[in-house]
């Protein structure tokens, strides 16, 4: 069995009560928090806004944020649940994925979908 874990990014309102100075640490040590116990995978989420609806709250963008997380970590996978394809053109998405894979060494799960409500 394997288990992967996600990273808060503000999506689901998991840094509210955080400072903003203080959210990329966060999301950092969660991210070797999961390295450290073992976890096969790290996942964050594609989305431009908190749900149910926007708040105030950040999103932070998921393939920035993957570059992030692989060159703060040296095992565990990093995928993203999922991508949207029509967020981005084909060809861009790939060129970012690509070098993404080559900074983490091979370490990128790419999970692609439709849209929401699309």
């Amino acid at each position: 069995m394997r288990f992967g874990a996600f990273v808060p990014q503000g999506w689901r309102m998991d840094l509210v009560g955080i400072p903003e100075e203080r959210h990329w640490e966060t999301m950092r040590s969660v991210a070797s928090t999961i390295e450290r116990f073992g976890y096969e995978s790290l996942w964050v989420y594609d989305h431009f806004h908190t749900v149910p609806v926007p708040s105030q709250e950040v999103t932070y963008e998921a393939w920035t944020l993957m570059a992030s997380l692989a060159a703060v970590t040296s095992t565990v996978r990093l995928g993203q649940m999922c991508t949207c394809n029509s967020y981005r053109p084909p060809s861009y998405l790939a060129k970012i994925a690509a070098s993404i894979d080559v900074i983490s060494g091979g370490r990128v799960e790419m999970g692609i979908g439709a849209g929401w409500y699309e």
